[in-house]
Order: structure tokens, then sequence, then C-alpha cells
């Protein structure tokens, strides 16, 4: 029984530091990245040196996954992308709140905002307008009682 503990002990030790040594690795400066890597995240690159390991990190896992997405999957990045760039700070940070509140709603309340965005898009689309911020409009928002999200940090 001691020796199953002593081993037990022993292997969570080496994974938790394992855990710890990938978890803080560095990410790479916007000069370190592939061209290929550039070329994909370049609606990122002025705020490249704002974001976090962790934000990089995810950037550079959907960069990674970028070439084997389907073209229809690639342009909804890119625009997604170019929104959120053009986010300021505070918007931003709005964009998360939202995200997380949405994310906890039931899925019958998240599919309702979700028809609500998606006609907002269609009107804002048929209208020709040029704003692209990624908050959902109030009258929509209050409609459901919870905004919908921009495109989140993946």
């Amino acid at each position: 029984m001691a020796k199953a503990l002593a081993i037990l002990t022993l292997w969570l030790c080496i994974a938790f530091s394992a855990f710890a040594a990938t978890a803080d690795k560095k990410q790479p400066e916007w000069l370190q990245l592939t061209p290929e890597q550039q070329q994909i995240l370049a609606p990122l690159s002025a705020d490249w040196k704002n974001l976090n390991d962790r934000r990089r990190k995810k950037w550079l896992l959907l960069a990674k996954r970028y070439p084997t997405m389907k073209p229809e999957e690639q342009q909804r990045l890119q625009t997604q992308m170019q929104d959120w760039a053009k986010l300021t700070p505070k918007e931003r940070s709005v964009a998360r709140e939202n995200f997380k509140k949405l994310a906890k709603q039931p899925p019958e309340k998240r599919e309702v905002v979700k028809q609500k965005w998606q006609e907002y898009q269609k009107q804002k689309q048929a209208t020709g307008a040029t704003s692209a911020t990624g908050v959902l409009p109030s009258s929509v928002a209050t409609s459901t009682e919870t905004p919908a999200p921009a495109s989140p940090p993946r």
C-alpha cells in the first residue's frame, strides 16, 4: 500500500511538473512566427504584442488548424479576426463578459439570441452597414435579456 502511494505521488509530481512546464512556455513574438502563421494571423499583427501567452497559444493553435479548414471556415475566421481587431479594449472586455454570460444560459435562450443575431446580420447586410463591431444592438439584446457576444478569442 505504501509503495503504491509512493508511486502515485511520484507520478503526480512528474505529471504536474510536465504540465507546469508546458503551461509556462513563452509564446513567440510576432517576428518569430513563420511567414504562414503571420499571413493567417495578419489581422492580429498590431495587437500581438499585447496578447498574453495563453491567448497567443490559442491563436497559434487555430493557425495550425487553418490549412485543414474548408474555405468558408477560413473566410469566417479571417472576418472574425478582422472584426476583433477593430474593437477597442473596452469593447473586447464587454464582448468576453457577454460571451461568458451567454455560455451560462440554457440552450433554448442561446438559440433565441443566435437567431436574433442572424436576423441583425442579415438586416445589416441588406442596408449596407459597414460597422462590424460585433456588439449586439440593445434592441436585440434587451428582447432576450442576454446580449450576444462578439467573436470570442479562440
